[in-house]
C-alpha cells in the first residue's frame, strides 16, 4: 500500500471514531437513528411518489424531478457498490458501535447519503434561501448519521454526497 493510500486510510478511520465514539451520547442515539431513515430506499421511493400522485401540479413536478434524480443517483451508487465491494466499518473495525446493521453489506459509496443529498438538492431549488439551508443541513446530517451509526467510513460519505451532486448538476437539468 502506499504512503498517500495508508495516509487517507488512515484518516478516513480517525474521522470515523470522531463520529462514532467521541461524537456518541445517549440522547443523539435516537435522533441518528431517525434522521438516518431520510436517506432510507423506503424515504426515497414514496415522497416522489406522494408528491407524483398528489392534486397540485407543482408538488407533480418536484415529485418527477425527484424521481428522475434518485433514479441516476441511485443507479451509479448501486453499480459502484457492486464493482468496489467494500465492506462496512463495523465489520473491519472490531470497535466501532454499530446501532443498525443494514442489508446491504457493501460500504462504498453511502446510498443514504446520496438519496438524501439527491433529494435535498432538488427541493431546495424550489425554496427560499433560509429554507434551502434548512433542507440541506438535514440532508447532510443524514451522512453524519451513517457515520455515527457505524455503517459507514467519511469516505463513503463523501462520495455519496458527491455523486447527489454530480447528478443534480449534470444529469438531472438534461432530462427536462
Amino acid at each position: 500500500m502506499t504512503k498517500v493510500k495508508k495516509y487517507l486510510k488512515h484518516k478516513d478511520q480517525d474521522l470515523l471514531y470522531f463520529f462514532n465514539k467521541k461524537m456518541q451520547k445517549d440522547f443523539l442515539d435516537p435522533f441518528m437513528v431517525a434522521i438516518t431513515h431520510l436517506g432510507s430506499l423506503g424515504f426515497a421511493l414514496s415522497l416522489p411518489l406522494l408528491l407524483i400522485f398528489s392534486a397540485n401540479q407543482g408538488a407533480q413536478s418536484l415529485g418527477f424531478h425527484l424521481a428522475l434524480g434518485l433514479f441516476f443517483s441511485s443507479a451509479l451508487v448501486l453499480l459502484i457498490k457492486i464493482a468496489i465491494r467494500r465492506p462496512r466499518p463495523f465489520e473491519m473495525l472490531e470497535d466501532i458501535r454499530a446501532m443498525l446493521i443494514p442489508k446491504d453489506r457493501n460500504s462504498f459509496p453511502s446510498g443514504h447519503t446520496c438519496a438524501a443529498m439527491t433529494m435535498g438538492m432538488i427541493i431546495s431549488q424550489s425554496l427560499t434561501s433560509l429554507a434551502s439551508i434548512i433542507v440541506m443541513g438535514v440532508s447532510m446530517l443524514v451522512g453524519v448519521s451513517r457515520m455515527y451509526l457505524g455503517v459507514h467510513y467519511p469516505s463513503d460519505v463523501l462520495f455519496g454526497g458527491a455523486i447527489a451532486i454530480l447528478t443534480v448538476l449534470t444529469i438531472v437539468p438534461r432530462l427536462m
